[in-house]
């Protein structure tokens, strides 16, 4: 076992799964629904990560603003059309699966922390990771605030016994890199995900990895 970890934590979109076609075409659908603009995928890239709330909050138009009701509407709308078609376009980047395998293999235990609604997120992972390879997955769920906020994270960090100093975060976002910092745990910043690595570089990303064969071997350092 790596003497320095025994726990890693993932990001889910944009860190293990390529998710952004399917969450755009999500967010186009409800624009479209009430004939408001529309935006490309990679805009996408930069309004997902702080929770399906905020992706609504920024692809409703100004005057929509601090409305509640068509905040709610837009929100049930996008839940609905996300469910059915979340796995129309989404699925691993390349060597997600046996890096997972190799971090396994070392002993660590390993976990998934993501903004991404709770019911979403579960059944994803499961589709395309399988029931074993996380000893747990929290999405996000009321009533604790979207990361970075610390409370969620100490939750995982509780359910799993694992120490903060020896729990490595796996993100690929400015987002990722404070909700481990904000819990006490170093980040491992990935650059192939939707942000890059010069927000990773400026957020102050303990590690920054290119391929995932990085991360076992920061892993088991």
């Amino acid at each position: 076992m790596s003497a320095t970890y025994s726990h890693v934590v993932f990001d889910l979109d944009g860190t293990l799964l390529n998710t952004i076609e399917d969450l755009a075409n999500a967010g186009n659908h409800v624009c479209r629904l009430h004939d408001w603009p529309t935006f490309s995928i990679d805009a996408y890239r930069y309004k997902v990560g702080n929770g399906i709330f905020k992706l609504i909050e920024r692809i409703v138009p100004a005057e929509y603003a601090g409305d509640a009701v068509a905040l709610g509407y837009a929100l049930d709308e996008f839940r609905s059309y996300y469910d059915q078609h979340k796995e129309d376009h989404t699925g691993p980047y390349p060597g997600i699966p046996e890096m997972l395998d190799q971090l396994r293999d070392e002993g660590l235990k390993l976990a998934v922390l993501t903004n991404k609604d709770h019911a979403a997120a579960a059944p994803l992972v499961e589709r395309f990771f399988g029931a074993g390879r996380f000893a747990y997955v929290q999405g996000h769920v009321d009533p604790y605030p979207p990361k970075p906020d610390a409370g969620i994270t100490g939750r995982l960090l509780e359910r799993l016994g694992a120490d903060p100093e020896h729990t490595l975060y796996v993100g690929d976002s400015s987002v990722d890199v404070a909700t481990g910092h904000n819990a006490g745990m170093p980040v491992a910043g990935v650059t192939w995900g939707f942000r890059g690595r010069a927000e990773l570089e400026e957020a102050g990303a303990d590690h920054i990895i290119d391929r995932p064969d990085e991360l076992v071997k920061i892993a088991k350092a």
